[in-house]
């Protein structure tokens, strides 16, 4: 309540009435003094004239007594402290030592009446009062000499000092009541100008001030709300930016991390939490260096804002987990051009670079596989030119093996265009129910010939009725695809066994082969593209490298799974899984 400005104001007015009421009653009681000063000092005077004239009876009288003069007049003084004092004309006097010298005497014994204050030889201030005693020719015969004490004066005082006390609290409470009023009136419109700014600083931008009638309050008011008004419109403005930057950021594929020049996260988006696996929560406020497990993306984020340089970098696969991070940081600067944090943008650029990687390997590949039968056509063409094609034998075995080549690069292409096709989603496939104990019957008695040239077993178990919905030719070119390849991957004297079963609403067939089997380290990498466990046997045998990427594809794209297991030198079990109920994908 001190600090208050009603307080303030109140008090303010109450001393400032105090101090006119203490002005006012000072002047007026040393008005009153003088006053009273005046009255003592004529009735002094008066009382002196009296005796004076009182005297002029005895004055002519021969045998004049003095001492019996002073006698009687004393019997004239109205109170006991004052003094009346007869005087001859040489000064002397009856009544006791009294100063001829003294100026009211003097002009006395000049012929006039005369008037003193002044304080007597034991420090009482008195008022002095002398008149002449006059002979019958107007000749100065004595002095009637009168005092009384001055302190009459403030016992008149102190008699009406109660009455000043009590006009001045009166005045006091007069004032406390009119200036509380006051103030209560001139702080009301600022009152409400104080409520309306705790309504608008506590969020309800919408409050305004009433306009007070007064001009100063009146213009305040109006002012305020004006200002309300533009800070509504300010902080709208604001907040619709802040929210379409807010949608930007959360809608961008990148990761966007900002942190003020302290190094603490400020801003995290959707796609950062999910590219550093860390939620908002657990990121806001707290120091980058804390919350990333990579140093180097907060070391990045540190220089931006300590150097104010940008920075651009490759994080490889172990600095963010599994993912290759392309991260670019950038400092944050205000208005004066000074730094008050960092951004970053990561992107994961992982497919990316195992794309390029792909290309790059698949491009090696194909060249790689095309070399070889080319070189060879193109060696046999020549033979064949510079005169082997005169011989009808050797020229029918090299345009034999010139045709066996070129087979094997049509079926490369097919099966990389085929490939392409299942990649890019773009290969419709033809559902229907397939009994799949059929089509392994019908696959394998098609291989089977193959099977006894290699003097290998090839045995199946395919219970019939099984169906399932899928692409029958599709589905006929994995098994062929796994058979085939375990016939060529089993030494003679092995066996290649095919199983069928339904199992959960599912359809599992089993190629199962007694062959050389597959190392640990291969295992990984069997659907890759041209990726092969043993070249030399395979190429020997006309393969592409691509039949088990193609059966991938084509499985997956029917809503199952293929998996595939190996012992070395024992053999390869691979497993392709199709769901009853499914149906084409693409």
């Amino acid at each position: 309540m001190a600090r208050s400005i009603r307080w303030k104001i109140t008090s303010s007015y109450l001393v400032l009435v105090l101090l006119v009421l203490v002005i006012f009653t000072a002047y007026v009681v040393r008005a009153l003094e003088r006053q009273y000063v005046n009255t003592y000092a004529y009735v002094v005077a008066t009382q002196a004239k009296v005796i004076s004239l009182m005297m002029r009876e005895y004055a002519d009288d021969a045998d004049l007594d003095l001492a019996r003069l002073q006698t009687m007049v004393q019997q004239l003084r109205w109170r006991k402290d004052a003094t009346i004092a007869l005087l001859d004309a040489t000064g002397r006097s009856p009544a006791g030592a009294v100063d001829p010298s003294a100026p009211e005497i003097r002009t006395a014994f000049a012929g006039e009446e005369g008037q003193a204050v002044r304080t007597d030889a034991q420090g009482v201030k008195r008022v002095y009062a002398a008149a002449p005693i006059l002979g019958a020719d107007g000749t100065v015969l004595g002095v009637v000499h009168v005092s009384a004490p001055h302190a009459w004066v403030f016992r008149q005082l102190q008699r009406i000092a109660p009455a000043l006390l009590t006009a001045m609290l009166l005045g006091l409470i007069a004032a406390v009541v009119v200036g509380t009023g006051l103030s209560r009136r001139l702080i009301r419109p600022l009152e409400e100008l104080r409520r309306a700014a705790a309504r608008i600083s506590g969020g309800d931008l919408a409050t305004r001030a009433p306009v007070d009638a007064t001009a100063e309050l009146g213009e305040l008011g109006r002012t305020f709300n004006a200002m309300a008004g533009r800070l509504q419109d300010t902080i709208q403005a604001i907040s619709d930016e802040r929210n379409r930057i807010e949608a930007i950021v959360a809608g961008m594929t990148d990761a966007v991390i900002a942190t003020d020049r302290h190094d603490t996260i400020m801003l995290l988006n959707r796609a950062a939490q999910d590219l550093l696996r860390v939620t908002r929560e657990a990121a806001l406020g707290r120091s980058a260096a804390g919350v990333f497990g990579t140093r180097r993306l907060a070391a990045m984020l540190h220089e931006a804002t300590a150097y104010g340089r940008v920075t651009a970098e490759e994080l490889p696969p172990g600095t963010m987990g599994d993912r290759v991070i392309e991260a670019h940081c950038a400092p944050v600067r205000n208005s004066a051009g000074e730094v008050t944090g960092a951004v970053a943008v990561l992107r994961d650029v992982t497919e990316l670079r195992q794309t390029e990687r792909l290309r790059r390997e698949i491009t090696a590949n194909v060249s790689h596989e095309l070399r070889t039968p080319l070189t060879s056509i193109k060696g046999f063409a020549e033979t064949l030119l510079d005169g082997a094609m005169r011989e009808e034998e050797t020229a029918r075995r090299f345009l034999s093996i010139i045709n066996s080549e070129t087979d094997r690069l049509v079926k490369l292409v097919d099966d990389l265009l085929d490939l392409s096709l299942l990649e890019s989603k773009r290969v419709t496939l033809d559902p229907k129910p397939v009994d799949v104990g059929g089509l392994v019957t019908h696959t394998v008695d098609k291989l089977r010939p193959i099977a006894a040239h290699s003097q290998l077993t090839l045995v199946q178990s395919a219970p019939p009725g099984i169906v399932v919905f899928a692409d029958a030719d599709r589905l006929e070119q994995v098994l062929t695809n796994l058979v085939d390849n375990a016939l060529k991957y089993t030494p003679p004297g092995g066996r290649v066994e095919v199983q069928v079963a339904a199992v959960n609403g599912e359809v599992e067939v089993v190629v199962n082969d007694t062959g050389k089997g597959i190392r640990p380290e291969d295992l990984p990498h069997v659907f890759e593209r041209f990726y092969r466990s043993d070249r030399s046997r395979t190429r020997g045998s006309g393969g592409t490298g691509l039949g088990l990427a193609i059966a991938k594809h084509i499985v997956e794209a029917h809503g199952g799974r293929i998996s595939v297991s190996s012992r070395p030198n024992e053999g390869t079990t691979f497993t392709v899984t199709i769901p009853m109920s499914s149906g084409a994908v693409m």
